[in-house]
């Protein structure tokens, strides 16, 4: 099943290896995604790329299957084949490092330009 969620961003973040974009400066609905690289030495099945969208719940461990970057927008594609876009809605500086974040965080083999 494919659903397609989306983030309208007002807000981007790129920090030591995890970003993130949020609505939450806006008036409609919130919702946001987080990423980052993880590692556990006493749990190595949670180590890997953290992604999680709108809750906790919704948060996983290499649960990204791809992420596509087109001009205005990079979707997130889950591997239960599920969609969470990110619309830009910055100036260039915050997008080009939330891009470079992108490709920093999921690796150059994940991220495809479309």
């Amino acid at each position: 099943m494919n659903v397609p969620r989306g983030v309208r961003r007002n807000r981007m973040w790129i920090q030591k290896r995890t970003g993130g974009a949020s609505n939450s400066a806006g008036t409609a609905e919130h919702h946001y995604v987080l990423f980052g690289r993880q590692s556990d030495d006493q749990h190595p099945e949670n180590s890997g790329v953290y992604f999680e969208f709108d809750d906790q719940i919704h948060g996983a461990v290499d649960g990204v299957a791809k992420v596509m970057i087109a001009d205005g927008s990079v979707e997130f594609e889950l591997i239960d084949q599920s969609n969470i876009v990110v619309r830009r809605r910055t100036e260039e500086p915050e997008w080009t490092e939330f891009l470079c974040g992108i490709h920093d965080v999921f690796g150059d083999e994940m991220v495809q330009q479309v």
